[in-house]
């Protein structure tokens, strides 16, 4: 691959997928009979999404603690399509990373109710992401230095990769600082547009 990064590990809100937390909101409002604002309340600003990213809950718990919180009634199978509905593909930012050449690799805060259906839900995708660093997998949330260890740690016995072989897009600076500034390559995504370059800079 020339001077291009040998693996780029790449977010999925706001990079890979679409995000759209107001869609979802609806939805589940929808569902529950409450008001968006009051699930946003209950369910994000609360700090349980923080708790599911982080490993604390099972799939099976979150299912459990949603409807003692909001009511639902429905199975996990139906929470999960819910809970992802706020995630549409950027089939062009899919494109252009699997056109690089490059190994791609997941490094996202989501939790359970996402990692668990991946390969389900967005099938298009998960074809080309066959190493994946889930925050409840690895117990720590990026920007926190254990998850760059653990993504560290998993991308060498795969590939022998050092922190420079990896390129991070993120779309939060502070993700992209963090990775900086353990060495590793770093592009704070703003749009497709700027994507190839970012891909192939050399160092």
């Amino acid at each position: 691959m020339g001077d291009a990064a040998r693996i780029l590990v790449v977010d999925f809100g706001s990079v890979l997928f679409d995000f759209d937390p107001v869609h979802r909101l609806g939805l589940l409002s929808e569902r529950t009979g409450l008001a968006p604002e009051e699930l946003h309340r209950r369910l994000f600003a609360s700090g349980f999404e923080t708790r599911c990213e982080s490993g604390a809950l099972t799939a099976t718990e979150i299912h459990r603690e949603v409807a003692d919180l909001t009511g639902f009634d429905g199975d996990l199978e139906e929470l999960e399509a819910l809970w992802t509905s706020a995630f549409t593909l950027n089939r062009e930012v899919l494109e252009a990373l699997a056109a690089s050449g490059a190994v791609l690799a997941v490094f996202s805060n989501n939790g359970p109710l996402f990692a668990e259906c991946f390969d389900a839900r967005f099938p298009e995708a998960a074809r080309w992401f066959r190493h994946r660093y889930f925050a409840c997998r690895l117990k720590a949330r990026k920007p926190e230095d254990a998850a760059f260890e653990a993504v560290e740690r998993g991308l060498k016995e795969a590939f022998g990769a050092a922190p420079g072989d990896l390129t991070l897009i993120d779309d939060n600076p502070d993700n992209t600082g963090a990775a900086a500034r353990r060495g590793w390559r770093a592009h704070t995504f703003d749009g497709a547009a700027g994507l190839e370059a970012a891909v192939t800079a050399p160092d």
